[in-house]
């Protein structure tokens, strides 16, 4: 694996906006070695596009290169390095006290990358309520664990498809989509507790005569 290294003289770690080298660094018989350094011409650009430009013509000198490592690279720096698909640690370090923990946590990354994602399943938190096809859920608890999702994607496949007289749905605030699609669903809602960051909403379906 090779990772380039934003570095000073001194070869510790530094900021991609502060003058120094780019080095890069892959593993040889047990050692890591440079095989390619040249100077950080990117501290020198001034304004948005010309930071774009030296950041760009970094990375063509790079080549196969797709790991980063600084102690900073803020704002469109780094976005022009992520678009290029590389991968950005943020260490404040001796280089080669670094090199082997980068390598660790990338291919740790990588192996992460390779894994199948996990089907979402809203039954693992479905609890049952008093009454049989009573259920409350709390959307929190599954955002923290999968921030991907949206209370829309939680809950409106089940709406559409599961079996349930009510569910609650406890949340930091009202999803203003209550408001405006729940009912064109078939459902209605009222507020059941109301605490600070912590309320419960009582969704059913909406009663015909």
């Amino acid at each position: 694996m090779k990772i380039a290294v934003v570095e000073n003289e001194n070869q510790q770690t530094s900021s991609i906006f502060e003058p120094g080298f780019i080095a890069t660094y892959e593993k040889n018989g047990g050692e890591w070695k440079a095989f390619n350094r040249f100077e950080n011409k990117v501290f020198n650009a001034k304004g948005m596009a010309a930071v774009r430009m030296a950041v760009a013509d970094t990375i063509k000198q790079l080549g196969d290169v797709k790991v980063v490592v600084a102690s900073e690279i803020p704002g469109i720096a780094s976005g022009t390095f992520q678009a290029a698909g590389f991968d950005i640690f943020l260490v404040e370090s001796n280089v080669p006290d670094v090199l082997d923990s980068v390598k660790k946590d990338m291919l740790e990354t990588i192996e992460k990358r390779q894994e199948e994602p996990r089907k979402f399943d809203i039954n693992e938190f479905l609890e049952p309520g008093v009454n049989k096809g009573d259920f409350s859920i709390n959307i929190e608890k599954i955002m923290f664990k999968n921030p991907e999702l949206t209370s829309k994607k939680i809950l409106i496949p089940y709406l559409k498809n599961g079996e349930f007289n009510s569910l609650d749905v406890v949340c930091s605030h009202i999803p203003k989509w209550f408001i405006t699609d729940l009912g064109g669903l078939g459902f209605e809602y009222e507020t059941v507790n109301e605490l600070l960051n912590r309320n419960t909403f009582r969704i059913v379906r909406v009663q015909t005569t």
